[in-house]
């Protein structure tokens, strides 16, 4: 009889642990209510349904995208317009979304435009480089491995990204370039092309015989192995100098074959014009010496050396 008391006196305590909870977050609270409604439940979905929908449709552009530039674009230019296209992408996924959940997008409009103009002179290299990095990209003045010189800074393109273009020289240093340098600056892309000319300038001095070492030269472009038959080689008289008459030599190569044509010419021009006794013209100057003559003495002069004017009463 005392169990049975005691169990009936602890039921109410065990069920007044959800009346608590009740008491806290009650069902008819406001907040709860408005919060929980049928309006609510229908924008929640079409918002799930707006950013599901759209991460599909940007996942299958970017998809194709990245097909098309692959086969038509190097890799690092292609990987910067799918860049692009996914952050375009994720722009677009964020406005739908929010205009799905009835934000009014005309006030967020102007706000962005007023930060957008802000950042804008805040930050107008970068999106100067930004920009120049289409231009880039679109011109394919060079790609991914080529080896262009820009201003005097030679090297191996490494990358082309969306602020700068990434060179490494031939000694192993990483140079960045913005790309509005690039833009600005004269680029020589040197492996373009598939072939390439060694152009040497020659000194030689006045008594040489031009035409033999025209022949002399000839000669030692039709020796070399990997000289090309086509085209031919260029030999052409520059001019008169002060120390000796300039020679032009211009011989081609292919483009991968241009630096060891261009030690192994230099090499057996010296040592053919050394055999041949053609000497390499060096800055020289004439001095022609004459006997001194001393300039004539003015009339005033001589009567100074002779005691001076006299004065007028003859003393």
């Amino acid at each position: 009889m005392q169990a049975t008391t005691t169990l009936a006196e602890a039921a109410p305590e065990v069920a007044s642990a959800p009346s608590r909870f009740w008491e806290i977050i009650p069902l008819d609270n406001a907040i709860f209510e408005q919060l929980f409604t049928v309006d609510t439940a229908i924008t929640v979905a079409r918002v799930v349904l707006t950013a599901a929908l759209g991460f599909i449709f940007v996942g299958l552009v970017i998809t194709v995208l990245r097909k098309v530039v692959t086969k038509r674009m190097e890799a690092r230019s292609g990987g910067l317009v799918v860049k692009i296209a996914q952050y375009l992408g994720f722009a677009f996924i964020a406005i739908s979304v929010l205009d799905a959940a009835g934000v009014n997008l005309s006030a967020l409009l102007g706000a962005a435009g007023i930060a957008g103009i802000a950042i804008g002179f805040a930050a107008q290299t970068s999106v100067s480089n930004f920009i120049s990095g289409f231009f880039i990209v679109s011109e394919k003045t060079f790609s991914q491995g080529d080896v262009i010189d820009v201003d005097g800074t030679s090297g191996l393109v490494h990358s082309i990204d969306a602020m700068s273009v990434k060179l490494r020289t031939f000694d192993n240093r990483l140079i960045r370039i913005p790309n509005e340098t690039l833009i600005k600056s004269n680029v020589k892309t040197i492996t373009r092309f598939p072939i390439r000319r060694l152009n040497m300038d020659i000194l030689v001095t006045y008594d040489t015989d031009i035409e033999r070492a025209r022949q002399v030269l000839l000669e030692l472009a039709a020796a070399e192995p990997n000289a090309l038959r086509s085209p031919e080689p260029v030999f052409m008289v520059s001019g008169f100098r002060d120390s000796g008459i300039a020679l032009f030599f211009g011989v081609w190569f292919a483009t991968n074959e241009w630096f060891d044509g261009n030690n192994a010419m230099h090499i057996a021009v010296k040592k053919r014009f050394d055999e041949e006794g053609i000497r390499f013209a060096l800055p020289t100057r004439t001095v022609y010496q004459g006997k001194a003559v001393a300039a004539p003495k003015k009339p005033g002069a001589r009567r100074a050396a002779a005691g001076g004017p006299r004065g007028n009463n003859g003393s």
